[in-house]
């Protein structure tokens, strides 16, 4: 009879750790579903709005105008709508034009090795969302989407004209950022969220 009760016993605790392990990964699939959903609006704003100050630069005093408005002004626009959605906004590249673009972390290596990798193969690249103990990424691709963009990251003499390329090379001595294609991976979005 002991045995008997001490199967049953066994059964009840197995199960009731199987449906509850079942309700954290179901707890953690929302949650990441969740954080999909606001990094994609917080990353949408953010290109939206870096795009929009880009274009008015651009028409404002041509290719030379919007770097001097990228190094000067790009930064506190990000730094802004952090605070504004209680995150941290960060673009993230492998060719970089700003060094704090960098990848810092190996989580931010290895995501924009992932999206290379994908890229090289013609697979779709996919935002992703990481769940740490401390905080959640969120990773968007960033693709070189319009023409205008390669007046600042295109071909040097091609797309990029000479007086441009002055520009860039005295405001971002180590740049890394030029010889895009259109549609080409520029680099990630990442969003950060305290827990």
């Amino acid at each position: 009879m002991r045995i008997l009760i001490s199967i049953i016993t066994l059964f009840f605790l197995f199960a009731c750790s199987n449906n509850e392990q079942k309700q954290n990964v179901r707890a953690e699939e929302e949650l990441k579903a969740e954080y999909m959903a606001k990094g994609d609006s917080i990353t949408n704003l953010t290109q939206a709005e870096l795009l929009k100050n880009v274009s008015q630069a651009m028409q404002q005093g041509g290719p030379g105008y919007a770097i001097e408005y990228c190094n000067l002004r790009a930064l506190a626009l990000k730094d802004s709508l952090s605070k504004a959605h209680n995150c941290e906004i960060r673009r993230i590249s492998t060719k970089y034009r700003n060094p704090v673009d960098m990848a810092q972390t190996e989580s931010e290596t290895r995501q924009l090795n992932n999206y290379e990798t994908a890229f090289q193969n013609n697979e779709k690249l996919m935002a992703q969302v990481y769940m740490f103990d401390d905080r959640i990424e969120y990773y968007k691709p960033i693709m070189l989407a319009k023409d205008a963009c390669l007046k600042c990251h295109g071909e040097p003499g091609k797309d990029i004209a000479e007086a441009t390329m002055v520009k860039i090379n005295e405001r971002y001595p180590q740049d890394l950022a030029t010889g895009f294609a259109l549609n080409d991976l520029r680099g990630a979005w990442k969003v950060t969220f305290k827990k």
